[in-house]
This record gives structure tokens, sequence and C-alpha cells, in this order.
């Protein structure tokens, strides 16, 4: 193992290559431009499935769900980079992501149910921007995380 090591390097160079190694890794685990938008996409529109009553109580929720799950594995497979830990930061911005969902989807089945349907675009494009600054967020923090080599 230690024979490995050329005699001519500096005792820091293992600790060098090792930091570049994790710098190159966060790079690479950059999540692809699409997932965030894609991600909003999903959200927004279970925010508006508030606008269409089913007859027999269904909801497309589970299937959006599915959808969601697809679009981060797809996104995971392609960087081939799957993170082990997001850090609190990311914790918090995942937190802080489904309570604004639940408040915004809370606010469209009230404007749905005082019949105000259109009012519904406000917190639907409200929910798909903070899908995409939460996403984005989650990611930075899981890179920040990776590079610190936790």
């Amino acid at each position: 193992m230690s024979d490995d090591l050329p005699t001519t390097s500096t005792p820091d160079a293992p600790l060098t290559a090792l930091d570049a190694d994790r710098a190159a890794l966060a790079r690479r685990a950059r999540r692809p431009a699409w997932l965030a938008p894609a991600l909003g996409a999903v959200t927004a529109t279970w925010v508006t499935t508030s606008l269409t009553p089913r007859p027999d109580g269904t909801s497309p929720s589970f299937f959006l769900f599915v959808v969601a799950m697809l679009l981060v594995l797809t996104a995971t497979r392609s960087t081939g980079v799957r993170l082990r830990t997001v850090g609190a930061r990311g914790w918090a911005a995942y937190l802080g992501l489904v309570v604004v969902g639940l408040l915004l989807y809370s606010t469209a089945l009230a404007l749905v149910s005082l019949g105000l349907d259109w009012w519904v675009a406000v917190p639907t494009v409200l929910m798909f921007g903070a899908t995409v600054a939460g996403v984005r967020a989650v990611d930075d923090a899981g890179r920040r995380a990776l590079h610190r080599g936790r």
C-alpha cells in the first residue's frame, strides 16, 4: 500500500490528490439542468389537482409521486453518482419544500372551495418556483457535503 506512492512525492501529495478527486466528483454529481423544472412541473400539477374533483374519490397524487421518483432515478443514473447525504442545509431545504408544498396545496383547496378556481394559478406558479429553488438548494448542499468528504 505505502509502496505504491512515488518516492519523490511530498507528504501532502496524497491529501492533495484526494481533495482534487473530491472536487472532480462534486462537479460530476451536479444534477441535470432539466431535473428542477421537471420536478417543478410535477409539483405544480399536484397543486392543480385540487381543481379536478373525482366522483370516485381517487387522486392522481400517487401517479405524480411515481413520476417524480422516476425523474430523480433517471437523473441519478445520468450522473452516475448517488449522494449518501445532503447535510443539514439540504435536509432543511427539503423540509421547507415539503411544508411550502402542503401550504400551497391547502391554499389551492381553499380557493376551489370558495369558487375562486382561476386563483389556483397563483399557488401553482409559486409551487413551481419553490420546487425549482428547493431542488437546486438540495443539490448544492449535497455537492458541498460530497466535497467536504461526508
